[in-house]
């Protein structure tokens, strides 16, 4: 695991002096210390450059990049871990190929001489890589299949610039600061920034599946790997449910080599339990748990966690989050890079940081919803069908009234918070609908808010739900729960759960492997039938029935919760005080995006109790603090908190102390 930055003046005339070249990449690699604070490595050869940091987790001693071929024609830096190295090495050796290291990662050098730019087909892992070929003069970029690590890249008139994290990139002279007016337009209904957006004009994120090839010819960008649902009809339940625990057994089990000391995150729900469950058969010593516990009840799973905890033995640590997180929040927006409103992301910042005191890698359950079906608006899609059988006058005047005059709660999830959201949507297209019940800011609201130089700015730019829309046409089947599923894991995923868990691991330097991305089971589950998958409208039914050996029906059979925390509540404190200095009326309009009038309208409102605008208020908290932050500074630096953690200095070269 590590982070990776580089760059390729693919027009000559571009191209830097070795020394320039080298300062510019270790500013580079220097900002993003946190994603691998024990090794750092570069390579400067004429047009290119490519530079990484490392966190040692396999071959402590000889892991060191870049990595090279044997006569050196080709240079790699990789970000991620290669689950199926060892077969990958004794077929490469059998071929002749010489190793210099025991890691899991040289492999990949050797195998690209075989196959050229098919090498991310022949690789089960978590990876985004950059490969030098020398004798081809070509750039290879690719990331892993499900888009479990990030890349960014930047085409700059004749060079190209990449790297883990967007601040790295901003960090090379010619990738400019400009907020991309469509990315904020989305980000607004999202909370998160969708790929292959990122928040800065003319960087793009490598979408999941893609390799991105880059010569004398320009870059070009091609798809690898999708997800296809191709239902296998005559299969008994039991035998899916056999199949799905061996293959979550496998993907578990080759996520346990490591060279450190690694746990897990252990939620109680059904995805962090059924690892755990898998860790504790495959282990020969207890798995070391961690938790994250809310004073708030409703937002409190402590007690599912300790039951599966001890039902295991696992040696499990619980550490309560308090509203005090709010000092951390300048570090939070640093380490999220784009804007991320997902407030999840907190938990996740401190579950890391607590684990990080005691292990270096942890297992997560991040997928299993999108594999398995385990979100309610898949249940939410059938029922609006039910739903919209009453007449539409009385669905409209009298039902929606009745909801909308519920009072506001902050419990976690609460029922006049889902009610008010599902009548809503209900009276959407059915697709759309599910885009609605995720969404934070409605079309109207998000134009309510925007200024009209910021309107003008942006023009006739499209529905965020059309956004949705393009992947449900690419999902290649008429099966509505397949069609979920396959946009909930080709969009969703990848850009607001998968990119919190690497952003908040990686700000403490803390691995994250999850076994239900494993790519050969995501292809497993799209096989199954949807009547079986989703039997009787019950989330998750095919993977509870394959954990009944594993798992207690209390575990089983609980009601998903997500793991959010109360916003809603800390709004009404000091979280609240702390929203309205961010968002007060003089930054709101320095910034020039929103009308100062619109954001104290939704910040009065929540603090009245008359809408909860929590999800909508935290969206432009944290975009906000981001502008500031990337934008509207002289330079792109770190919170003085997170130079000193990481000791990263200055584009002058000065360290803070």
């Amino acid at each position: 695991m590590c982070g990776i930055a580089g760059f390729f003046a693919y027009d000559p005339a571009r191209a830097s002096s070795p020394a320039l070249a080298a300062d510019i990449l270790t500013a580079m690699t220097d900002v993003i210390t946190h994603r691998g604070p024990d090794d750092s490595g570069q390579f400067v050869d004429g047009p290119v450059a490519l530079g990484m940091r490392r966190l040692a987790i396999i071959d402590l001693n000889t892991g060191h990049q870049p990595l090279f071929n044997e006569d050196r024609s080709l240079a790699l830096v990789c970000n991620g871990e290669i689950y199926n190295f060892r077969e990958l090495r004794a077929a490469l050796a059998e071929r002749g190929h010489r190793f210099t290291t025991c890691g899991d990662m040289e492999p990949l050098v050797h195998l690209y001489e075989d196959v050229g730019t098919q090498l991310p087909t022949h690789l089960r892992g978590m990876f985004a890589f950059a490969l030098w070929d020398s004798t081809r003069k070509r750039l290879l970029l690719a990331r892993d299949r499900l888009g479990v690590k990030p890349l960014y890249f930047a085409d700059t008139h004749g060079t190209l610039v990449f790297g883990s994290e967007i601040k790295a990139l901003l960090r090379h002279p010619s990738v400019h600061r400009a907020v991309d007016p469509a990315t904020l337009h989305h980000y607004l209904s999202l909370n998160y920034v969708p790929a292959p957006m990122s928040m800065i004009r003319g960087v793009r994120q490598l979408g999941p599946g893609e390799v991105l090839v880059c010569d004398a010819g320009g870059v070009r960008i091609e798809s690898y790997w999708d997800l296809r649902f191709e239902p296998e009809h005559g299969v008994t339940e039991e035998e899916w449910a056999r199949r799905v625990r061996d293959k979550l057994e496998e993907a578990t089990r080759i996520r346990l080599v490591s060279d450190v000391p690694f746990g897990a995150f252990l939620s109680g729900g059904i995805d962090s339990s059924a690892v755990v469950a898998m860790m504790a058969r495959n282990m020969n010593e207890p798995v070391r748990t961690f938790s994250i516990d809310f004073e708030e009840k409703s937002f409190s799973e402590s007690e599912h966690a300790a039951l599966v905890a001890r039902l295991y033995g696992t040696e499990h640590r619980t550490r309560t989050a308090h509203a005090n997180w709010v000092d951390l929040v300048d570090e939070l927006i640093w380490y999220a890079d784009d804007p991320l409103a997902d407030s999840s992301m907190i938990p996740v910042y401190l579950v890391s940081e607590f684990a990080r005191e005691h292990v270096t890698m942890v297992l997560t359950g991040d997928g299993g919803d999108e594999a398995f079906a385990g979100y309610p608006t898949y249940n939410a899609y059938f029922v609006r069908a039910m739903y919209r059988r009453i007449p539409a006058p009385l669905r409209r005047h009298v039902v929606r009234r009745i909801i909308e005059a519920l009072p506001v709660s902050t419990a976690k999830v609460s029922f006049d918070f889902r009610a008010k959201r599902f009548v809503a949507g209900a009276e959407l297209e059915a697709e759309e609908a599910h885009v609605w019940w995720r969404a934070i800011l409605s079309e109207s609201a998000k134009r309510d808010l925007y200024t009209d130089a910021f309107r003008a700015q942006l023009g006739h730019e499209r529905a965020t739900s059309e956004l949705y829309r393009e992947h449900f046409e690419r999902s290649g089947t008429d099966d509505p729960v397949a069609r979920m599923l396959y946009a909930d894991t080709r969009f969703y995923l990848p850009a607001d759960m998968l990119t919190k868990v690497d952003r908040m691991a990686m700000a403490n330097a803390l691995e994250a492997r999850g076994p239900f991305l494993d790519y050969e089971l995501m292809e497993l589950a799209a096989r199954i039938p949807s009547g079986i998958k989703f039997k009787d409208r019950q989330q998750k039914y095919i993977l509870k029935k394959a954990l009944e050996p594993l798992l207690p029906a209390s575990i089983l059979n609980r009601k998903k919760a997500g793991f959010n925390v109360p916003v809603g509540a800390w709004l009404h404190g000091d979280f609240g005080r702390k929203a309205r200095e961010v968002l007060s009326p003089d930054r709101v309009a320095a910034a020039g995006f929103f009308r100062p009038d619109g954001v104290r309208r939704l910040l009065d409102e929540h603090a009245a109790r008359r809408a909860d605008h929590s999800f909508g208020i935290w969206g432009l908290f944290c975009f906000q603090l981001w502008y500031e932050r990337f934008v509207a500074a002289t330079d792109v630096v770190p919170p003085a908190a997170v130079a000193r953690r990481w000791s990263i200095p200055n584009r002058a070269g000065e360290r803070v102390s």
